[in-house]
């Protein structure tokens, strides 16, 4: 059942399928995630003319879109930061998704690169480790 009211943030996060898989791809989620977000920019492109009165117009440019996530470390995760590794030191080009689990809820899916990984560990204090996705081409939405 799709979620009703204000959601969790619990709830969201970020699925990746590294084989790069079509239809019916299994989307496995980042390991003790603590954090997830997704940004939607558009550049644009300008159409100032002298008629203009001395004020900038702009007409619509490129989209793109970013993925970031946060995680705990764990060495043992079924998709943590030693696979996140492999995926930035190969240069893969994988699926991502981006919305809940929740049956009938949309998702964001849409292929991308990882283009910065980072770890973090303080003396005593958990370590986690920050990801942050390019994508590229369109967005797609479908339901889970």
């Amino acid at each position: 059942m799709a979620t009703t009211g204000i959601v969790n943030g619990t709830s969201i996060i970020v699925g990746i399928d590294s084989t790069a898989g079509g239809a019916g791809t299994t989307f496995v989620p980042v390991t003790h995630s603590t954090s997830a977000s997704i940004s939607f920019s558009m550049e644009t492109r300008d159409a100032t003319t002298k008629g203009s009165a001395g004020y900038k117009e702009v007409l619509e440019g490129l989209r793109s879109l970013t993925i970031d996530c946060e995680a705990m470390t764990a060495l043992d995760a079924t998709f943590g930061y030693e696979e996140m590794y492999a995926l930035w030191n190969n240069r893969t080009l994988f699926n991502l998704e981006f919305g809940t689990t929740e049956t009938g809820d949309t998702v964001y899916q849409v292929k991308g690169y990882l283009t910065s990984l980072s770890i973090s560990s303080g003396v005593e204090d958990s370590s986690t480790f920050s990801a942050s996705f390019e994508c590229t081409g369109s967005v797609t939405t479908a339901t889970n």
